[in-house]
């Protein structure tokens, strides 16, 4: 699914009353106990905005779609073991204290610390930590990969068996929001039931206890965060989180209210002219940054670690050839394209890689890379080399047929719908007859796994600490995962190198904890990858958030946490959670 472009704000409401209820096994009410020391002053609100589905669409149950969880505003709530800083790539304690990896024993002890609680008042234990993995285990999360099992040795330390060792195993334990026993725990125990018995996925009662498990909808979510979710204060237009009186991140909080806006960029845009917003991940028209500028807000510059590319349906002739892939990237203006996609925002891919060119370089040496510069003579003598001719400015295959191409592209996406049809526009007027084929958002991932395509417009790149996560999609789940579908292209490749698996290299290059060979394996999976061009990277997004510092508000972070992800890791709460942005 295309990365939802959002925004978020916090309203401007009056000092709040604090009425709960509490997350019992089927969801039964009880106010949270009161706070027992007093707050700071605070100044009334900070507002964010992101879509959401209100009930009865939208709902609290965390694991399932259309959940109300606000992506990483979730923490604001509901908080991880830890949070991540990129820059220095260090978890900072939130939930646990400490933890300790047992490389001998293959196992990762986690303290919790002793002044956590729920909302409704309870400790955080172990108990809810073994919960929250357990109902993991139960949708089939990607995080039991790694995780062998999890126990909960006492009410204050949880222990990890390791799987596999590899950085992921550390990010998958330290970074998911922890639920509570009391909303949860009846699936937990049923799911350990379950695997006690030694049945799995594919047994008919686990599939029975998904579907059971996917109707559950809790009537609240209980809160460890500085911020709860009340239903009551859930809209249409917002939703209104109040204070956490038992959150022990309580005292660092600088605003009474945070409050996410609903809605995507029309939806917004009012309410940013109106000065009412504070934060927003969502991309707009170069023309309103230009009136937000002049209002006074700030941009914060992301760095491009994702993009749009071109994926190649390698079972049509000749794409399946390596020296056709290599001729259109000699051929496709890159520069020109991520000038034209959203100007001020995309940029044309330099190194094609499959990362974002920062990343790339933060991996290995690309000065020995292809950067594939537009040159037409070089992709006039690839295609002959090929066994392509031109004739009368139409390129014919071996075979005397015209080769032509489809590029499919969703018509709403109006960046990449652009990026589009100005390759097609390139590759025809090169001699490669290409047609813009425009096909709802909803298709795309399905044609592509379906191999009906010939061209298709998709993701590159990852946000993630690891290039792992950026090579699964195109090489994995587009791909061999599909069932040979997909891209059909073949793991075990031919290069200048030698033979290189790259199903091989993807699984070596997150083993064990030295991160440093892992450098030397990701440095192959790069090379290799762009010589034989799997997809076509064309250009990254390098966002601007918008922000109110100076405004209204005034960000005391260090510099180095806007190197984090806005999507994965975001430093905006990091910030708030460690009271560093405050009123002006």
């Amino acid at each position: 699914m295309r990365k939802t472009r959002i925004g978020m704000v916090i309203a401007i409401c009056a000092l709040m009353i604090f009425s709960i209820a509490t997350v019992g096994a089927q969801g039964q009410q009880a106010a949270p106990a009161a706070a027992t020391t007093a707050a700071p002053v605070r100044a009334q609100t900070f507002a964010g905005g992101w879509p959401y589905a209100t009930p009865p669409t939208g709902h609290f149950n965390m694991f399932v779609a259309n959940a109300i969880e606000l992506k990483f505003w979730r923490e604001m709530h509901q908080l991880p073991l830890a949070l991540y800083i990129n820059a220095t790539a260090e978890y900072t304690p939130m939930l646990a204290d400490n933890w300790k990896i047992d490389e001998a024993a293959k196992t990762m002890t986690v303290n919790l610390r002793a002044d956590a609680k729920w909302l409704t008042g309870e400790k955080v234990t172990a108990k809810d930590v073994w919960t929250t993995f357990y109902i993991y285990r139960l949708v089939n999360n990607p995080a039991w990969n790694y995780i062998g099992d999890v126990t909960a040795a006492s009410d204050t330390q949880a222990v990890f068996t390791i799987k596999s060792a590899t950085p992921l195993f550390t990010r998958n334990v330290l970074r998911k929001p922890i639920v509570d026993y009391k909303t949860y725990g009846a699936y937990a125990d049923k799911t350990a039931d379950l695997v006690k018995r030694g049945l799995d996925a594919n047994s008919q009662e686990w599939k029975n206890l998904v579907a059971d498990f996917n109707a559950f909808r809790p009537t609240i979510v209980n809160a460890t965060g500085p911020y709860y979710i009340d239903p009551a204060k859930v809209s249409q237009a917002s939703i209104t989180m109040q204070l956490n009186p038992n959150s022990f991140l309580l005292d660092k909080t600088k605003f009474e209210t945070l409050t996410i806006y609903n809605g995507d960029v029309p939806d917004l845009t009012p309410l940013v002219l109106s000065g009412q917003i504070d934060y927003l991940t969502h991309v707009f028209p170069a023309s309103s940054m230009q009136a937000f500028e002049r209002a006074g807000y700030s941009f914060v510059q992301l760095p491009g670690v994702d993009g749009l590319a071109i994926y190649f349906n390698h079972a049509m002739a000749p794409l399946g050839d390596v020296r056709v892939r290599q001729a259109m990237a000699y051929v496709i203006d890159r520069e020109r394209i991520g000038k034209l996609a959203l100007p001020g925002v995309s940029v044309g891919v330099k190194y094609l890689t499959g990362l974002g060119d920062g990343v790339a370089q933060s991996w290995t040496d690309v000065s020995k890379l292809s950067t594939y510069t537009l040159d037409l003579a070089k992709a006039e003598a690839l295609l002959k080399e090929a066994g392509l001719t031109k004739k009368d400015g139409q390129w014919y295959l071996a075979s005397g047929k015209a080769f032509e191409l489809s590029l499919q592209c969703p018509s709403g996406w109006a960046d990449a719908s652009t990026a589009a049809t100005e390759a097609a526009q390139q590759l025809t007027a090169f001699g490669i007859k290409t047609v813009f084929q425009g096909i709802e958002s909803t298709q795309r991932t399905p044609n592509i796994v379906a191999g009906k395509f010939e061209l298709a417009m998709s993701f590159f790149g990852t946000g993630q600490p690891h290039p792992m996560y950026a090579y699964e999609g195109p090489l994995l789940a587009s791909n061999t995962s599909a069932g040979g579908v997909g891209i059909s292209f073949p793991l075990v490749q031919k290069t200048a190198a030698g033979t290189v698996d790259f199903g091989q290299l993807l699984t070596d290059s997150i083993k064990g904890w030295d991160v440093g060979a892992q450098r030397v394996i990701v440095g192959k999976i790069i090379t290799a990858f762009n010589e034989t061009l799997p997809i076509l990277p064309i250009y990254m997004k390098e966002s601007r958030n918008l922000t109110s510092n100076g405004l209204r508000t005034v960000w005391e972070g260090p510099a180095n946490l806007y190197k984090n992800s806005a999507g994965d890791d975001n430093f905006v709460v990091y910030q708030l959670l460690h009271g560093m942005i405050r009123a002006k």
